[in-house]
């Protein structure tokens, strides 16, 4: 039986995934099984899948009709027979010692959860993207008191850590390999609710702080991150119910105000992409984001909030407290539009 399970969402790929699959077939880690998922890619992924199982007994493919990249990793997470999990995205590659680093500091410590850090490609340079928590070995209490205070979103309304599931090797027993799942239908942010129901299971975790062995491509327009979809908030608003119901009735750790401030981040993203597209005129961008913020979801959690409070920029919280009021909203429009 393998160890780990690389689990790869596959759609429209075809210019990276050489480069990602020959990445996790070439770890000096060998004990690893592949799961290729062809998610009704209509390029020549499915044909290039086909033929890394041919050549390599590790590889495994599942071929499905287009469902998004949420079912995709379900179908790889069903499927999956190694004790750890992991995930890679088909533009991505990773470093030959990722693996077996990651697993000598999980054999060590006996670890459910480690994760590392990542270079972010921008062509011709690359950065350091890290997390402003400590590195180093955490057990269940101290996972308790050092890491739930930003277990769903950081202080400063910024992703948690374990956004980047990709980043992450998760040891799952029998019971929660089958009810952790990633939610179908939600296309932009499905990693901060998986990422947080892997740490909330876990009972030890160890972060490498420092050590980046992925790479991450900013370069590919075609991903999701970098194409604008007007009916982004509705993804969102689905992410924060979910979010809600499964983090608001936990003994161990009130999880409210951090759920509160996911809503506001998500304000910040769906706002921040109407308002900086070119795709929309400018009444159609207003109409929008007082639709958004008119929402009784977002009112309730704005009566909640205190925005002068939070530890973010001067600057942001103007635009926060616009947000509240809703007012100077043309204005933001232009602002953010560039115009």
């Amino acid at each position: 039986m393998p160890v780990i399970s690389v689990i790869v969402p596959v759609y429209k790929a075809e210019q990276y995934l050489e480069r990602c699959v020959r990445s996790i077939l070439n770890q000096t880690f060998h004990n690893l099984e592949l799961i290729l998922v062809d998610d009704g890619s209509p390029d020549q992924c499915p044909v290039m899948c086909d033929n890394f199982a041919m050549k390599d007994a590790r590889v495994r493919v599942i071929h499905q009709k287009n469902a998004g990249v949420a079912a995709a990793r379900n179908a790889g997470i069903s499927a999956a027979k190694g004790e750890y999990i992991t995930f890679i995205d088909s533009d991505d590659y990773i470093d030959t010692e990722m693996y077996k680093s990651m697993m000598e500091i999980a054999r060590n410590y006996n670890c459910d959860f480690v994760m590392c850090d990542c270079l972010k490609e921008f062509g011709d340079y690359t950065e350091l993207y890290t997390h402003d928590i400590r590195g180093g070995y955490y057990s269940r209490t101290q996972m308790e008191q050092e890491y739930f205070p930003h277990l769903l979103i950081m202080e400063n309304v910024e992703y948690p850590p374990t956004i980047s599931n990709c980043l992450c090797l998760c040891r799952l027993n029998q019971e929660n390999r089958k009810k952790l799942r990633y939610e179908d239908g939600i296309r932009y942010s499905e990693d901060l609710l998986f990422g947080a129901q892997m740490m909330y299971q876990a009972n030890s975790f160890y972060y490498m702080k420092g050590k980046a062995f992925y790479h991450y491509n900013c370069m590919n327009q075609q991903s999701a991150t970098h194409t604008f979809v007007p009916d982004k908030w509705n993804d969102y608003l689905k992410l924060h119910k979910c979010i809600q119901e499964q983090f608001s009735n936990y003994m161990e750790f009130d999880f409210g105000e951090q759920i509160d401030k996911v809503l506001l981040f998500f304000i910040y993203n769906a706002v921040g992409d109407l308002t900086g597209t070119t795709e929309l005129d400018r009444r159609t961008k207003i109409k929008k984001v007082k639709e958004i913020l008119s929402s009784e979801a977002v009112r309730d959690m704005f009566r909640r909030i205190k925005v002068l409070k939070l530890p973010i920029r001067k600057k942001l919280k103007v635009i926060t407290m616009c947000y509240k009021y809703r007012i100077c909203i043309g204005a933001l429009c232009d602002y953010f539009g560039g115009k």
